[in-house]
């Protein structure tokens, strides 16, 4: 387990795909920490560096390799989620370093 938060962990359901595709494709991807598929094959759980690749770049790896990320409310649900909280980590660490609220009482 890593502190850095641009290191991010994401499950990426499939649909009616072979997932060993999708891990073989992804695992020389740069910023690929950790890849694997569940038993099933039917899910892909990726640990990746934001300094090097989004979320969406994965899912067009994903479909480079011939498979399909799974579609539905709940996964768009999902992916919307994704992308805002990689937005928002991504804001917060470029922001220069404030201490305002950390000052001591006089």
């Amino acid at each position: 387990m890593t502190t850095d938060p641009l290191i991010i962990t994401h499950t990426v359901p499939l649909r009616g795909a072979d997932a060993t595709s999708v891990v073989a494709a992804l695992t020389a991807a740069p910023g690929v920490r950790h890849i694997a598929a569940d038993a099933e094959g039917r899910h892909v759980h990726i640990t990746y560096d934001l300094r090097h690749l989004r979320g969406d770049d994965i899912e067009k790896a994903i479909d480079g390799a011939g498979a399909r990320p799974a579609t539905g409310p709940l996964t768009s649900l999902r992916r919307s989620w994704r992308r805002f909280t990689e937005g928002n980590i991504l804001a917060s660490v470029s922001r220069p370093y404030s201490s305002c609220c950390n000052k001591p009482p006089k």
